[in-house]
């Protein structure tokens, strides 16, 4: 359920706006240079207006949702109203078009100006007195399985020497075992594939957080031994999902230390593939942005693009790969990273460059999946961006390869 903190953060942003308009609503300076006010009046208009659309489609549905009749009719007064303050908006972005509007009537512009500010200072005052706390009232949070499951992976792991050691024998007795998270598609309201993700339960250790042992694998030198085990595993997975009537994509992560070995890492691909009659387009493969920048990677990844496997670039947002090269590489999915999605939606900013992230996406035919989605909230909030896909503990924690089929086999 929705928790209103969120839309109290937006206010406190949009008070910020409104404070500083109404210190440079001075008309003489105005008419000297109305550039700064304008910028700050869209500004404003921008981020009030993202705000009133996550209202529109998550705090409203959830009011109603609860039951409560009172509720549900606070929930339409407001939702009502809130069509009259778009409506003054309208009108007033279309009498103040552009700076030179502006410029030619800036006692005008005052005038309106401050009648704008004043009804959306009221109508931000209203919600924080009547709406907000209603809506706290009749909803709760969702309970998530991220705190949970993250105690069970905190506990401190042995040594680093300890580990990269016990490495090798630990994926030669199979300790190591693919674990498949879900990508929820947002419009067709199903699970379209999976990612696999490794993980060691150590026979004296217990679990071992990967967040360990992938870096110290990749510092070690073991990616090959270690990326070759879960590949295998995962092209094992899907075509036991495909021979189960539920075939969906599996994806994989790839270092550039793997790409680095060039034709010996194609070879080991498309040998996984055929060793376990999977079809190439059933594997997708997760590479960073880096790998953009890198002529030789980039080869190889165009390689196996060509045998028909599908390639996603993972982490995007926190590389320095240029949008020249992203145009000229054909991945077909996109993944946000997920320092973008924890701020959402109270980072009004977030959503806004997650919006933008899936504008360009969209433009080079590429699907999008944002990572690392732990609440209902910012999934309703992707929802609304017209995010392709969402991963993450709201969906579900990643799973072995038989609970992966068992809710694959569980969809309608």
């Amino acid at each position: 359920m929705v928790q209103t903190g969120s839309f109290r953060q937006h206010h406190a942003e949009v008070r910020r706006l409104i404070a500083a308009i109404s210190d440079r609503l001075d008309a003489e300076e105005i008419a000297r240079d109305s550039a700064p006010i304008a910028a700050v009046i869209r500004e404003l208009f921008g981020k009030f207006t993202l705000h009133l659309a996550m209202e529109d489609g998550i705090l409203y549905p959830e009011m109603r949702a609860a039951g409560e009749p009172a509720v549900s009719e606070t929930a339409r007064r407001f939702q009502e109203e809130m069509g009259g303050l778009k409506s003054e908006f309208g009108r007033f972005k279309g009498r103040w078009p552009t700076r030179a509007a502006i410029a030619a009537d800036p006692k005008g512009f005052v005038e309106e100006t401050q009648s704008v500010l004043k009804a959306l200072t009221t109508r931000i005052r209203r919600e924080d007195e009547e709406l907000y706390p209603l809506a706290d009232r009749s909803t709760a949070p969702a309970p998530t399985p991220s705190t949970p499951e993250r105690r069970r992976s905190g506990a401190a792991p042995p040594g680093e020497a300890a580990i990269v050691a016990a490495l090798p024998g630990a994926i030669a007795d199979g300790q190591l075992v693919a674990f498949f998270q879900p990508k929820y598609d947002l419009f067709r309201q199903r699970i379209v594939g999976f990612e696999a993700l490794a993980r060691w339960n150590h026979d004296e250790w217990g679990p071992v957080s990967p967040a360990h042992f992938v870096p110290l694998a990749e510092r070690a030198g073991l990616m090959d031994l270690l990326g070759e085990c879960i590949l295998r595993q995962a092209c094992g997975a899907a075509a036991a999902w495909r021979d189960a009537g539920v075939a969906v994509p599996v994806a994989v992560n790839v270092s550039p230390l793997q790409l680095a070995r060039g034709g010996g890492f194609e070879a080991e691909v498309l040998e996984a593939l055929s060793a376990a009659d999977l079809p190439p387009r059933l594997l997708e493969l997760e590479v960073t942005e880096g790998v953009l920048m890198d002529a030789e990677a980039r080869a190889v990844v165009q390689r196996l693009i060509a045998c028909h496997i599908g390639v996603a670039i993972d982490d995007f947002g926190t590389g320095y790969s240029s949008l020249a090269y992203l145009r000229q590489f054909p991945a077909k999915t996109l993944k946000i990273d997920k320092s973008f999605v924890d701020g959402m939606p109270a980072a009004l900013d977030n959503c806004i460059l997650i919006a933008a992230i899936i504008r360009i996406a969209r433009s080079f035919g590429m699907a999008v999946v944002a990572e690392g989605v732990e609440t209902s909230e910012q999934m309703q909030a992707l929802s609304l961006a017209e995010c392709d896909m969402v991963q993450g503990f709201v969906v579900s924690q990643a799973v072995p390869a038989a609970a992966a089929r068992a809710l694959l086999l569980a969809q309608p």
